[in-house]
């Protein structure tokens, strides 16, 4: 049976619409009109648009710097990997350039990209030239620090929840580290990171090394922050943040993700809304939640429904038998 990309896509919109009100989106999921152009473009992806919090704050951040930009995600700029996974290289290749032409008709000076797995695509599996230097968002904001003026103390410590398969996760983790270090009140605390997650936090990882494995490796990791005197763990990427904020429910620490930390030192704070709907896994209550964005976006409330009940009850009941004595 071929891959159904049409539900994968089709899930990635239906979070988004549960998440925010298209009529409030600072951020643009079409092609460029003609004559548009910016400095920057800030290069989104797809599934960081189910956690829509995150996009609110890095644009939120960008508009404190005053940057000429513009933020574009969702299927019409897809890098093709999920194509590529899937073993259609052409397909994939052919998005892969479309999305370039796409970045190249707003003429920017430089591409910001948000998602490590299309800078993997594009960079080390492409190996396709950008048309404009390109750097990852952490390590841009990291060079913007000197123009931000902090606002609150952040009195947390953080540890934070890196990947380092190769020298680019590595930089990037560096990088969300003095991000993370500028906070005023913060106190950084330093843990190995596990190899063992691989290039980022994914379900394809969580298959790889087993569910149990995997459950076994974040509440490990969770120990050790712990035991090394954090209150917080701050994830690095966007999968991280939404597969591991679950944990949360056992866990004697907050899950966050490390932009919401920063940003929060600036005054900026947006909800994490689907660690929110993690944590309660009561389908009412997160419907409830979610009825103003489904009527302005005109979501079916049966199909919202039935993917509340697949995406966010199962956690529920891990946490009760992770509480239940053994």
């Amino acid at each position: 049976m071929s891959y159904d990309y049409g539900a994968y896509f089709s899930e990635i919109t239906l979070t988004h619409d549960l998440l925010s009100r298209r009529q409030d989106r600072g951020w643009r999921l079409t092609a460029p009109t003609t004559g548009e152009r910016h400095d920057i473009v800030l290069y989104l992806g797809c599934n960081v648009l189910r956690t829509s919090h995150m996009v609110q704050t890095v644009t939120a951040i960008f508009d404190r710097l005053g940057l000429d930009y513009v933020a574009v995600g969702g299927p019409t700029y897809c890098c093709g990997i999920q194509h590529h996974q899937q073993g259609d290289t052409a397909a994939a290749g052919g998005m892969s350039r479309r999305t370039l032409e796409l970045f190249e008709r707003f003429e920017p000076r430089e591409i910001v990209m948000w998602c490590p797995s299309c800078i993997y695509f594009y960079d080390e599996v492409q190996q396709m030239p950008m048309p404009v230097p390109f750097r990852q968002a952490a390590e841009f904001l990291v060079e913007q620090v000197p123009r931000l003026t902090f606002t609150r103390e952040v009195r947390r410590r953080v540890a934070l929840h890196s990947h380092v398969q190769n020298p680019a996760r590595r930089r990037e983790g560096a990088a969300g580290r003095r991000l993370l270090e500028a906070v005023p009140g913060l106190t950084f605390i330093p843990i190995e990171p596990q190899p063992r997650f691989g290039r980022i936090c994914t379900v394809n990882v969580q298959r790889e090394v087993g569910p149990q494995t995997w459950d076994d490796l974040v509440r490990d990791e969770l120990a050790r922050a712990r035991a090394s005197g954090a209150d917080t763990l701050a994830t690095i990427y966007h999968g991280c943040q939404r597969l591991l904020c679950g944990f949360q429910t056992t866990a004697s620490l907050s899950i966050e993700h490390y932009l919401s930390v920063f940003a929060r030192g600036l005054g900026i704070e947006f909800e994490d809304t689907y660690k929110k709907w993690m944590l309660s896994g009561d389908p009412a209550a997160i419907m409830a939640d979610a009825t103003p964005c489904m009527e302005a976006n005109g979501v079916d409330a049966t199909r919202a429904r039935a993917f509340v009940e697949r995406t966010f009850v199962p956690l529920r009941r891990l946490a009760a038998e992770d509480s239940t004595p053994s």
